[in-house]
C-alpha cells in the first residue's frame, strides 16, 4: 500500500537530514513532496497545503494528509513514527 508523505520545511541545511531520513525509510510505491519556503517554485503550494492540513510551523511531515505532530519530531521519533506507517 503507498502512502503520501510531505515534508514542509524552511531552507534550514539541518533540515536536509530530516529529509533524508524520512525518504530513506519510505517504501518505493510510496510518494514523497517536499515543499520549502525557500523555494519560489514551491511556496504557494506549500502555504495553501499547510493551510489546508492547519500547519502553522516548520518542519513539519504529514503522513497520507495527517501532520505527524511537531512534538514528535522534536523528539526525534521521526524513524519510529515512519515505521509504523510504513510497514503496516
Amino acid at each position: 500500500m503507498s502512502k503520501t508523505i510531505e515534508i514542509f520545511k524552511d531552507g534550514s541545511p539541518q533540515l536536509e537530514e530530516l529529509e533524508a531520513l524520512v525518504r530513506e525509510l519510505t517504501c518505493p510505491r510510496c510518494s514523497n513532496f517536499v515543499y520549502n519556503t525557500g523555494s519560489p517554485g514551491t511556496k504557494s503550494q506549500m502555504q495553501a497545503k499547510a493551510a489546508e492540513y492547519g500547519i502553522e510551523s516548520w518542519p513539519a511531515v504529514t503522513l497520507d494528509g495527517k501532520a505527524v505532530s511537531p512534538e514528535q519530531l522534536k523528539k526525534g521519533k521521526v524513524a519510529e513514527i515512519v515505521r509504523n506507517l510504513f510497514h503496516k
